[in-house]
């Protein structure tokens, strides 16, 4: 019998040196390409799910300024303003002062500047660059910030009171485009 030789079956072609190192890199490459897709996704999900949240937000703080104008709506009609027709809750778009009345008792005009105060401070407070208004307006889905709501006043079928609430807010955190905003009406 033939003794085999164990350095035989070992041979190394010489064109294939490096070969293997090549491979590595192409496949370090592939896999960090892949990476960045996933961490470009994942910011993609993130800015998602702040977009959809601050929606979210602006909908409860609407639905929270309708509810603090049914909550008063004896104090709703104020005769003391001094302009005909002039309600109250019309023309809220700035968070004031707050009255400090909760505790010893608050008459009907200084309930609607606290609830005017609390949901104006809430909305700057939840809302990147977050502005508000409540008013009486017969065309709800117009205006673009708080400033240039673009309420009209007007008086709904029957002379009820038709209320518009508006949030606007900085989805984007850029100032040269328009804010995202958010309108809901109600008669109380």
């Amino acid at each position: 019998m033939k003794a085999l030789n164990h350095h035989a079956a070992l041979k190394i072609i010489p064109n294939t040196k490096g070969f293997t190192l090549m491979e590595v890199l192409v496949t370090i490459v592939i896999l960090s390409i892949g990476l960045l897709g996933v961490a470009g996704l994942q910011f993609s999900s993130l800015r998602g799910n702040q977009n959809a949240l601050e929606a979210s937000s602006a909908v409860a703080l609407a639905m929270e300024g309708a509810d603090r104008i049914r909550a008063n709506l004896p104090g709703i009609r104020n005769p003391d303003t001094g302009v005909a027709n002039r309600t109250n809750y019309d023309l809220i778009n700035a968070a004031g002062t707050d009255p400090g009345c909760i505790g010893t008792g608050c008459s009907l005009a200084q309930l609607a500047q606290t609830d005017a105060f609390e949901w104006i401070s809430k909305i700057e407070a939840q809302l990147p660059g977050g502005e508000g208004v409540i008013c009486r307006d017969g065309t709800p889905n117009d205006g673009i910030s708080a400033t240039t709501h673009a309420c009209d006043g007007a008086v709904g079928p029957g002379g009820a009171d038709v209320f518009a609430v508006k949030i606007w807010w900085d989805h984007d955190r850029n100032p040269a485009t328009a804010l995202m905003g958010y309108r809901m009406s109600l008669i109380p």
